[in-house]
């Protein structure tokens, strides 16, 4: 008996909570009813009676509907991929619709953060998308965009989906709370040169050595070369005979220091500073390391150790 009520208890706990409230047209409907009604009293007029009397009950058929309209709705949401500071973040979003009937004129908000007010009872929801139609028994998956706030993590705060369907006579919503999160690099964004002191390689601009690496394309055959990098297939085609040329890219190695950014006050111009060297530093195929307080990284190279290095610069804490 105990352990029945418990589950009747979490599941009324987790249920969906539906808010409906009329909305200014609805008011105005009102008001509208309650002349009516006077006047058919004034004058008793039984057609206008029966006018005010069906117009009611057209409101209560509204209010069933646009309740409908919003139940057995579900949202889930996947953060995509980080983004700079002065970037939009982006998640994927897809509306689960696990009734027989279609919904239709949703529109998805979220809570937006706000300093106190001075009623902070009142939430205020900026709206990020309008679903025309989600037919039942069917996902709807789309693209939500919202301005970043700072570097770091940033969540994706409670949603809302909200209708007025189908008169338009009442406001009718849904909450839902939300984990999803999305990195935030720091600004990529600086005036000086990539440190010089930082090269640990002998040359100081990248070059490229011939080698049998990667395929960079085809030139003039030179007198002398080997025969097994002549091109053959191509030289069938228009009797011309070329070589294969190979390149191997041989990029520096830096090293880029929390010293190297000493003379910047500000900390997070500092994090811009790296994270605009590390990002001209991966487009050059260069290979660097990091330094922080408290933490070093070693030389590489590739997507993964960049979003590694620029994920120490987001969650950076000077004061740790």
């Amino acid at each position: 008996m105990v352990n029945s009520f418990t589950q009747f208890w979490q599941k009324w706990q987790q249920r969906q909570r539906i808010f409906i409230m009329p909305s200014a047209y609805g008011y105005a409907y009102v008001v509208l009813l309650i002349v009516m009604l006077l006047g058919a009293i004034n004058y008793n007029n039984s057609l206008g009676h029966l006018l005010c009397f069906l117009l009611v009950g057209l409101g209560q058929v509204a209010m069933h509907h646009s309740h409908r309209n919003i139940k057995h709705l579900s949202l889930t949401v996947t953060a995509l991929d980080p983004v700079f500071y002065d970037q939009s973040a982006q998640f994927r979003l897809t509306t689960n619709n696990t009734k027989p009937q279609a919904s239709f004129q949703l529109e998805v908000r979220h809570k937006i953060s706000t300093k106190k007010s001075r009623w902070p009872f009142i939430k205020r929801y900026q709206s990020l998308q309008l679903l025309d139609k989600v037919d039942g028994h069917s996902n709807h998956s789309s693209t939500l965009t919202i301005p970043t706030l700072k570097r770091g993590w940033q969540p994706l705060n409670t949603l809302s989906v909200t209708s007025s369907y189908p008169l338009g006579l009442f406001q009718c919503w849904t909450l839902f709370d939300t984990s999803a999160q999305v990195l935030v690099y720091p600004q990529a964004k600086g005036q000086k040169p990539l440190p010089i002191n930082a090269e640990t390689g002998q040359e100081a601009r990248k070059h490229e050595q011939q080698g049998e690496d990667d395929f960079a394309g085809l030139r003039s055959y030179r007198k002398g070369e080997a025969l097994h990098h002549v091109a053959w297939k191509a030289m069938a085609r228009d009797d011309q005979m070329r070589s294969k040329q190979f390149s191997s890219p041989q990029g520096r190695e830096l090293l880029f220091r929390w010293d190297d950014v000493a003379d910047i006050n500000d900390t997070e111009q500092k994090l811009s500073q790296l994270c605009q060297w590390i990002c001209q530093a991966e487009q050059q195929g260069d290979r660097y390391g990091l330094i922080l307080p408290h933490t070093e990284v070693t030389a590489s190279h590739g997507p993964s150790h960049q979003h590694h290095c620029l994920k120490l610069l987001a969650l950076f804490d000077e004061n740790r």
